[in-house]
């Protein structure tokens, strides 16, 4: 596919900001010093969402690993459930409550129909949660959820097509983080494991087959032959995610009565080490969120008005964008921008259902910056299906001054982590 050249102008634009040191930036941070007093304003709110609850997209894999059924779901597998799309509309309220007023668009009027831009990917569950977020923000106002006409989005899925992957060195960024090879990982998680076979009721190996066992492997199977985690991490990270999939949904009995809130805690350590080596390393990182994160940083530069016109798709006068995708976006913009987050009751760096990256755009004396927030439902709050009141912890986004980062700064920073070859128009 042809690379956007209008994109890789604006990477190139902010890239040379960054390494020059930015005049703007001083300016910037000169202005806010000098005036602390100064109110700034919300300018504009791109939300990176992930779906809401779902089922377990590969419900039969795991069932040779577990001495009792694992519970059946209704509808397909992967489908935003109805316990989903409630707290989708939940979260869409509250984004309403905390940014509405400050964007120009009061609880008692409609947004105007260019005021927010919904988008997501093509799946079930990524478009029913957009469609739920609308219904939320903005009931009754006709806002409509967008997605691409056929499958592959490349916003969400940019390969195969856009970029060649350099398969050796996707391996080497996976293998790398674990010492060359997984033979370490059975003990670092050595208490991970044992709760989960407990769960699984497969604690003596006679019971049923044993995870714990299974050979944690890595093959070139992923998108576009990125480095792919196979064998016992990777179905020990499809038991923590399933688990906690019946725990958000709501479900009488969690892990056939056996996981409560500290257990689940436990088994997501593991699920949330599996997605960070796999999609938080920074070569798939930057080989499949290139994209999507250089259409965030051209969207928040047209608000920012230093690139109007810059290829986003978004509008020019839209206040907020909602863009709903996975928990891969999520962990791989994480790793590109070397971001951490901390949500109570949770795992470090954990992405549940409806879990975002927030990027606020303000500007006090004319001086645009961005604020980093991560938002998501606490799991008790999911579980009871009362998500209106989700926990926003603030992100620092490593080479910004603190929180409030000088546009010109953050978008040197963003620029210097994309990689154009795996950069298309939207």
């Amino acid at each position: 596919m042809r690379t956007s050249s209008i994109l890789l102008r604006l990477v190139s634009i902010v890239a040379c900001a960054f390494l020059a040191g930015g005049a703007v930036t001083g300016a910037a941070q000169t202005a806010s010093a000098a005036t602390p007093s100064a109110v700034p304003e919300l300018r504009m709110v791109v939300v990176l969402s992930r779906h809401g609850v779902r089922s377990p997209s590969h419900p039969d894999e795991l069932h040779a690993y577990a001495k009792q059924p694992w519970p059946a779901w209704p509808g397909k597998p992967g489908n935003l459930t109805a316990r989903g799309a409630v707290l989708m509309r939940q979260f869409g309220r509250w984004y309403r409550q905390q940014y509405g007023e400050m964007l120009g668009m009061p609880p008692a009027n409609c947004p105007r129909r260019s005021d927010v831009f919904v988008w997501a990917d093509v799946d079930q569950r990524t478009r029913a949660s957009a469609e739920a977020f609308a219904g939320g923000f903005a009931p009754g106002c006709g806002i409509v959820a967008q997605h691409a006409a056929t499958d592959n989005d490349t916003l969400f899925d940019p390969l195969p097509g856009v970029g060649v992957v350099d398969k050796a060195e996707s391996r080497a960024a996976v293998l790398g983080t674990v010492g060359g090879g997984f033979d370490g990982i059975a003990g670092a998680y050595a208490s991970a494991f044992t709760t989960m076979e407990t769960v699984l009721g497969c604690a003596s190996a006679s019971a049923c087959k044993q995870i714990s066992r299974v050979p944690t492997t890595l093959s070139n199977d992923g998108d576009g032959g990125l480095a792919s985690i196979d064998g016992g991490l990777d179905m020990a990270a499809d038991v923590g995610e399933n688990l906690l999939l019946e725990y958000t949904n709501g479900n009488a009995v969690v892990g056939w009565g056996r996981v409560d809130h500290q257990r689940l805690l436990q088994l997501l350590a593991l699920h949330v080490f599996a997605k960070r080596l796999e999609h938080g390393n920074v070569y798939t990182a930057r080989a499949h969120s290139s994209n999507i994160m250089a259409h965030v940083l051209a969207t928040l530069a047209q608000g920012a008005g230093a690139q109007a016109g810059s290829g986003t798709r978004v509008p020019p006068d839209t206040r907020f964008v909602f863009l709903s995708g996975h928990d891969t976006q999520l962990a791989e913009i994480s790793g590109m921008l070397h971001l951490s987050w901390l949500v109570p009751g949770d795992q470090l760096d954990d992405t549940p259902p409806g879990g975002a990256l927030i990027f606020e755009l303000h500007s006090r004396n004319g001086a645009a910056f961005v604020r980093t927030f991560y938002a998501q439902q606490s799991l008790d709050a999911m579980r009871a299906g009362h998500g209106e009141h989700p926990l926003r912890v603030p992100v620092y986004v490593p080479g910004c001054p603190g929180y409030d980062c000088p546009f010109t700064t953050f978008a040197g920073i963003a620029g210097a982590a994309i990689d154009p070859a795996f950069v298309t128009s939207w």
